[in-house]
């Protein structure tokens, strides 16, 4: 039997956790990246107890309980300041590509047997044991993102799981994409059109951070999956850029940068492409005005002096963001690190004077206000961001 050295299986919370329900096994991502020496954030577990005894055991210790997914048998453990999500083991009723209905059980191995891929069916107990039902380890160190069962009817349960083949692959895959299940998420991409936005945009946000993006947005293109999530035929060259530019300017990885790329590589029609993406996938108004501005903007190389002006107009990150995709795009690459250099370095001075200043000399509050304090705004930047207060009002009389 496998056994895994943790980090997370020592924090007193994890153990705090483990003493106070028994049994439990930790289940999942936490087990599977601990198995490929990857940094573990969330910890789930699972239990064959009811969620109203998860919850009893969980208060008679001292452990908060949240019912955050009562109805699925989940409780959440809130232990110091960490949280672990607590299941009841569950076997499925129904389903309908949606939803499912789930009964509990006590049977471990009925509970994996639900679960989508073998590397994602992994469980371990609290000193490390590893319980593996479907090869799911060795699956995990080959880079197999494989089906437990058979594909098409793992895909008709839940819809959901055509996307995240895609992005588990863009993860955690290497070499070929695993062939039955790759032909099973291409006959069955209709079934996208039944899900979510919310669900779709959730996915495919965490797909376009990966750094195999570009190879599986191909992939994806190639057996009419893409057509489902996005209408319109993408280039990848760009976004191929990507993973080598965002390390050289030492940025966040960032999915609206990476889906932006994509749009920006359709010609004509992209107005209406970036409100149906908005829409489609619901995008907050923030991330539906950024992404719009990261689609539009033309970057054309400039002195400091210029950069400074858009650094203050767009705001470091989003200043940032340009140069990058710029880079990607073909943009000189020194001059564009030298932006971001820039931006990142500058402390972006206050403009000092308001509008209050202006109608305390008299000026009347309207278009003429503003156009006089556009103007004072633009000798100010002008003169290199030094003037005061005091000497730009001096101007206007």
């Amino acid at each position: 039997m496998v056994a895994i050295q943790a980090v997370w299986l020592h924090w007193p919370e994890t153990k705090a956790v483990a003493e106070a329900i028994t049994p439990l096994r930790f289940v999942g991502g936490c087990v599977r990246d601990a198995i490929l020496n990857r940094e573990v954030r969330d910890v789930d577990a699972a239990t064959p107890l009811p969620p109203e005894q998860v919850t009893k055991l969980l208060k008679a210790a001292g452990i908060k309980a949240i019912p955050t997914g009562i109805d699925h048998g989940t409780i959440t453990a809130v232990a110091g300041q960490r949280h672990f999500e607590i299941t009841t083991l569950r076997r499925d009723v129904t389903t309908d590509g949606r939803h499912a209905t789930v009964a509990y059980t006590e049977d471990w191995k009925e509970d994996a047997a639900r679960r989508d891929f073998t590397m994602n069916a992994l469980y371990c107990d609290p000193q490390g044991q590893v319980f593996d039902y479907f090869s799911g380890a060795a699956d995990a160190a080959a880079g197999h993102v494989r089906f437990i069962g058979d594909a098409r009817a793992r895909i008709r349960e839940d819809a959901l799981r055509i996307l995240r083949f895609f992005r588990f692959f863009a993860h955690y895959g290497k070499g070929a994409a695993d062939t039955k299940g790759l032909t099973a998420c291409g006959e069955l991409a209709a079934l996208i059109d039944s899900l979510s936005g919310e669900r779709v945009a959730q996915e495919m946000l965490k797909l376009l951070v990966a750094d195999a993006a570009s190879e599986v947005v191909g992939l994806m293109q190639r057996h009419s999956v893409w057509e489902h999530i996005v209408p319109a035929i993408v280039k990848t060259e760009t976004l191929a850029q990507l993973p080598q530019t965002i390390r050289k300017t030492q940025h966040t990885p960032d999915a609206l940068i990476a889906l932006a790329l994509l749009l920006r590589s359709v010609s004509g029609g992209t107005a209406a492409l970036i409100n149906t993406i908005i829409t489609r996938w619901k995008l907050s108004k923030a991330q539906g005005r950024r992404l719009e501005l990261l689609c539009h903007d033309k970057w054309q190389a400039a002195e400091d002096k210029e950069w400074k002006k858009q650094i203050r107009a767009w705001g470091k990150e989003l200043f940032i963001d340009r140069a990058v995709i710029a880079v990607c795009e073909g943009a000189e690459e020194a001059a564009a690190l030298a932006a971001v250099k820039l931006a990142r370095e500058w402390n972006i001075p206050e403009f000092p004077v308001t509008g209050d200043d202006l109608i305390a000399l008299g000026v009347k509050p309207g278009k003429e206000l503003g156009a006089k304090l556009k103007t004072l705004e633009t000798a100010w930047e002008e003169g290199g961001y030094v003037a005061t207060a005091k000497e730009l009002l001096a101007r206007l009389s």
